[in-house]
């Protein structure tokens, strides 16, 4: 006669969050370090950071609008 055991099911171990960004991110952050620094954000500072041409056409739309978004604070009044 064949018994089968059950198999243990153990819950699946927390994985901690991925520290990973996006390029758009990252690029974001070099043109809010550009601009807090008070130096115009254009091909030729992007460059001079390290991004190529073709790239920042790709991602500098998306990534204006994460630099805005983390830019923009919010006063509430207490």
């Amino acid at each position: 006669m064949i018994h089968f055991q059950p198999v243990a099911t153990t819950p699946p171990v927390p994985q901690p969050p991925r520290c990973i960004r996006s390029l758009q991110e990252r690029m974001a952050d070099d043109m809010r370090e550009l601009a807090f620094a008070g130096r115009n954000v254009s091909l030729e500072t992007l460059g001079e950071r390290g991004w190529t041409i073709d790239t920042i056409k790709r991602l500098a739309p998306e990534a204006r609008e994460i630099a805005r978004r983390k830019s923009t604070r919010q006063v509430g009044a207490a």
